[in-house]
């Protein structure tokens, strides 16, 4: 049986404002993702576990003492089972999967599940988690979703993904109940080549 938090000690993980989220293919691109991330001091990153990831390219990342690693788009257990878990500071998953969260538990590794609505929230609080992914968040609801939830549950931050982009990511950070925001237009796939670096470098800057 899953242990609600509150019967642990917890972690204190507080997500970064921006949180780097991208599907990292090879060695090549995880080494260049680093010298990235280096250069502006964004110590997290979040590889989504997508059918084009390299499992050696989240080695090489786990090994790098600068960078803390999530781990994206976790569906189940299974997906974990090769990672070098003792390396990996969060899990986050599109919702809330009891086993993923077990798993995450044991492990000492932070779990972020994904809500939508409030009965998702309501679940995930009852397990004693305060931080939520807010997935998708544009579809469901965007900012106003979220300002209406922040008085229903004033202790809840949210880390939003989906549909947020270059244009809007500034009305999400602003609001006092959204602790970060992800996706690829924080580091655009793009960017990750050796040409593209002092690019990418002044990109994330002017977030």
């Amino acid at each position: 049986m899953l242990v609600p938090r509150y019967l642990i000690s917890s972690m204190q993980f507080r997500p970064p404002k921006y949180l780097p989220t991208l599907t990292i293919s090879s060695i090549d691109e995880a080494r260049i993702v680093n010298k990235i991330l280096k250069s502006v001091d964004i110590p997290y990153i979040e590889v989504t576990l997508r059918s084009t990831v390299s499992i050696e390219a989240i080695e090489y990342i786990a090994d790098e003492t600068n960078i803390n690693l999530g781990i994206g788009t976790v569906l189940n257990t299974n997906q974990l089972l090769n990672l070098p878990i003792p390396k990996i500071k969060f899990v986050v998953s599109p919702g809330f999967n009891k086993d993923v969260a077990h798993f995450c538990n044991e492990n000492n590794i932070e779990y972020i599940p994904g809500v939508e609505t409030s009965t998702e929230i309501m679940e995930a609080q009852n397990y004693g988690f305060d931080i939520l992914k807010f997935f998708p968040a544009e579809l469901a609801g965007g900012v106003q979703k979220l300002k209406a939830l922040r008085s229903i549950f004033p202790n809840v931050s949210f880390m939003c993904t989906g549909g947020i982009n270059l244009e809007n990511y500034k009305k999400y950070i602003e609001l006092p109940n959204v602790c970060s925001v992800g996706g690829s237009f924080i580091l655009p796939k793009k960017l990750i080549k050796v040409d593209n670096v002092t690019e990418a470098i002044d990109h994330l800057k002017l977030l």
